[in-house]
């Protein structure tokens, strides 16, 4: 674990030991509900979580090598996590988590400290408050890949101190905090990358004990980075990695707004998003001088239908239990706040020509029980390229994924 997040862990929870009258209760032991459980008395317990997802390969056009490949080749394991999270005196809540195998093995590591009801105070390495799509678990997805603009243009998880809560009888909650890119150091060193957030859902509905119900969330949020002279642009990739845009070179800050809704019903859900970064390029062009900002931008707009009605029932009745059909169109587009003169794709060029990517992805969700997933997707991309500048074209490529899951 990185020195950062340490210092932040031990913070924490030295003001959690403040702020916290330990009480105990007769009741310990170990359950099992939906994962392994140990309860270490009156509002606390240790739950131990993993998850498991394994990949195939039907169908890839963007690779022309894709059709030759062998059975194993097709076959992946994007996820390999185990975890704990848990809650100690019904105060401090936590999660560490990490991927088997791999060289940085360490996704969720930080402490929630609850002070009052309306103000909780988290620190470690957790993902930055910014999108919705981004901010819902990679098992909870209703896509087996995120969407392109989300992928792209949106910050995942780094190291960095947030305070969050709900107000107005839950039906408002905020989130805003302090990070640090990459946590090369600590927060506080002079020279630090660091990106200030701040995001608040609104969830105007009462779901019959308070207002704040799920059934319909709006958002927004917006982050402000400070963006080191370098080629360090965002780029742009097809559904299996494929890059269609490259990094330009930029200086100052990076600011990026986004806006949600999500609506939810027992039988069918809808959710969209927009996104849009713009990048300051100071003293980059070639006689030094500044350029336009970069400006990057997209959006999806997603539905899920659940084949047959929940009614109460998590996954339904019989015969088409727990099997959900899903559909989404996504976008993302790059080019630059200038206007006049000709366009290039050169990493210096003052107007940045128009490149963008369209998809539309069908899908099937299979739940055979609360611990399994099986998830089919077909994706249809294309580029969008007005100016004919990439060699890539921009005749429709097609993709098709299986994933199987399990996950407690």
């Amino acid at each position: 674990m990185k020195k950062g997040t340490r210092v932040l862990l031990a913070a924490v929870t030295a003001l959690a030991a403040c702020t916290a009258a330990p009480t105990f209760a007769q009741e310990t032991g170990a359950i099992w509900d939906n994962r392994p459980t140990l309860l270490l008395g009156e509002g606390s317990r240790i739950e131990i979580h993993a998850r498991l997802q394994s990949d195939y390969l039907v169908r890839n056009e963007a690779d022309p090598d894709a059709a030759s490949l062998r059975f194993d080749d097709r076959l992946s394991l994007p996820r390999k996590r185990v975890g704990v999270e848990g809650m100690l005196f019904d105060r401090v809540g936590f999660q560490v988590e990490g991927e088997v195998g791999d060289t940085q093995p360490w996704r969720d590591a930080f402490a929630d400290v609850k002070l009052h009801r309306s103000l909780h105070i988290r620190a470690g390495r957790f993902k930055v408050p910014f999108s919705l799509e981004q901010l819902t678990s990679g098992t909870d997805l209703d896509f087996i890949a995120r969407a392109a603009v989300v992928t792209d243009l949106s910050p995942s998880r780094d190291i960095g101190v947030m305070v969050h809560g709900r107000l107005a009888d839950k039906a408002l909650k905020y989130e805003a905090g302090v990070f640090e890119v990459d946590a090369a150091s600590r927060l506080w060193t002079a020279g630090a990358v660091r990106t200030l957030a701040g995001r608040v859902t609104l969830a105007p509905l009462a779901d019959g004990k308070s207002r704040g119900s799920e059934a319909l969330e709006i958002s927004a949020a917006v982050l402000r980075t400070d963006l080191p002279e370098g080629r360090g642009g965002p780029s742009g990739h097809l559904v299996m990695g494929e890059t269609f845009f490259h990094p330009l070179f930029v200086n100052g800050a990076r600011t990026r707004l986004d806006a949600s809704v999500a609506w939810t019903t027992k039988r069918a859900s809808v959710r969209g998003e927009l996104i849009r970064s713009m990048d300051t390029r100071l003293g980059q062009a070639i006689d030094g001088s500044d350029l336009s900002s970069l400006v990057s931008s997209g959006g999806y707009v997603a539905g899920l239908w659940h084949l047959a009605a929940r009614d109460g029932h998590r996954y339904g009745h019989a015969p088409l239990r727990a099997l959900d059909l899903t559909g989404r169109f996504d976008r993302l587009s790059f080019g630059s706040a200038a206007g006049a003169g000709d366009a290039f794709l050169n990493p210096r060029a003052d107007r940045v020509a128009p490149i963008g990517k369209d998809a539309w992805t069908l899908g099937v969700n299979w739940h055979p029980n609360r611990w399994v997933k099986v998830q089919a997707n077909t994706v249809r991309e294309q580029i969008v390229d007005p100016l004919a500048l990439l060699p890539i074209g921009t005749t429709p490529f097609w993709s098709t994924v299986v994933r199987f899951q399990v996950a407690m």
